[in-house]
């Protein structure tokens, strides 16, 4: 038991310790990556529908 909380407590200092290491960004830089996530998504899903739409479209008028 005691070996097990030794391997849990050092894995907790392991993460402590690599997450002090990480770069964050800004709220800024945040905000903007998100409005860009956002936009990318939105044209995806566009784009998506479009070529369903059309494939629908010839696939009816084919059947």
């Amino acid at each position: 038991m005691n070996k097990y909380l030794g391997k849990v407590s050092q894995y907790y200092r392991d993460v402590v310790s690599e997450m002090r290491k990480v770069a964050w960004p800004s709220k800024e830089e945040a905000k903007d990556l998100t409005v860009v996530v956002l936009t990318v998504s939105g044209i995806l899903a566009l784009f998506t529908f479009v070529v369903d739409w059309v494939i629908n479209s010839a696939m009816s008028r084919l059947l």
